[in-house]
C-alpha cells in the first residue's frame, strides 16, 4: 500500500505573489450584527486595536466579541502582499495573508496582554502554518500591532508563553509578531463577518494546548 503525503506549505514571496489590484471584496460593511458597533470605525477617543489571527477566524472572532471591553472586531487578512485579496485567493496560499480579527478594545477595561494571552491559550501556536486539520499559510498565528511599542508588549507575552510550553514538551512558538498599517488590513467578505453569529450551528474548532498563559485579569 502507497502513501503520500501532502507537501508542507510554503511562504509565498512578494514576486510570486498574486498582484490583485480590485476594489475591496466589502466596500460598505454593515454594522457588527452581535455589538451594534460600526465595523470599520469611526473608532471613540481612546479605543485601540490590534490583529490577530489564530487559525480560522471564524471562532476566533466569536471569542473576542464575547470579552468585556472589547467593543469591536471584524475578520479580514493581512500579513501578506496581495491588495483587497478574496477568500479564494488567500487560500490558494498565494497572497501571503493569514486569517486575522481586528480586535478593537478600551484599554481601560481590558489590557493588550490579557487580549494576547486569551488568544494564545486558544490555539496551538507551535504549529507553523496549519492549525489541526486546518493546513496552509492562511492559517499561521500572528499578531499585529500598530506601533513597535505595542509589538514589543505582545512580544514579552509570546515569549514567556513559549517558555512555558517548552517545560510541557511542546516546540518553539511559530507566532509572527509584527507592525502593520490599518491599510494592510484587508476586510474578508459579507458572509464571513461574524459567521457563528449568523450560523450558529456553524463548526470552527479552537486547537488550545490547555496550558494556561499565566497572564493577570
Amino acid at each position: 500500500m502507497a502513501w503520500f503525503f501532502a507537501p508542507e506549505p510554503v511562504m509565498v514571496t512578494a514576486d510570486e505573489a498574486l498582484k490583485g489590484g480590485r476594489h475591496p471584496v466589502l466596500e460598505n460593511p454593515a454594522s457588527h450584527t452581535v455589538l451594534g458597533t460600526p465595523v470599520t470605525g469611526p473608532w471613540k477617543e481612546g479605543q485601540q486595536r490590534i490583529w490577530i489571527g489564530l487559525g480560522c477566524f471564524w471562532g476566533v472572532e466569536q471569542m473576542y466579541w464575547q470579552m468585556d471591553g472589547v467593543e469591536g472586531t471584524s475578520v479580514g487578512y493581512a500579513g501578506g502582499f496581495t491588495p483587497n485579496p478574496t477568500y479564494r485567493e488567500v487560500c490558494s496560499g498565494r497572497t501571503g495573508h493569514t486569517e486575522i480579527v481586528e480586535v478593537v478594545y478600551d484599554p481601560s477595561n481590558i489590557s493588550l496582554e490579557q487580549l494576547v494571552a486569551r488568544g494564545l491559550e486558544a490555539h496551538d501556536p507551535t504549529q507553523g502554518f496549519r492549525q489541526g486539520n486546518d493546513v496552509g499559510t492562511q492559517y499561521r498565528s500572528a499578531y499585529y500591532t500598530e506601533n513597535e511599542e505595542d509589538a514589543a508588549r505582545v512580544k514579552a507575552v509570546v515569549d514567556a508563553y513559549g517558555e512555558t510550553l517548552k517545560q510541557h514538551g511542546f516546540g518553539e512558538i511559530t507566532t509572527e509578531i509584527g507592525v502593520i498599517s490599518p491599510s494592510e488590513y484587508f476586510l474578508a467578505e459579507d458572509y464571513h463577518q461574524q459567521y457563528l453569529d449568523k450560523n450558529p450551528d456553524g463548526y470552527c474548532p479552537h486547537h488550545s494546548t490547555g496550558i494556561p498563559c499565566g497572564v493577570e485579569a
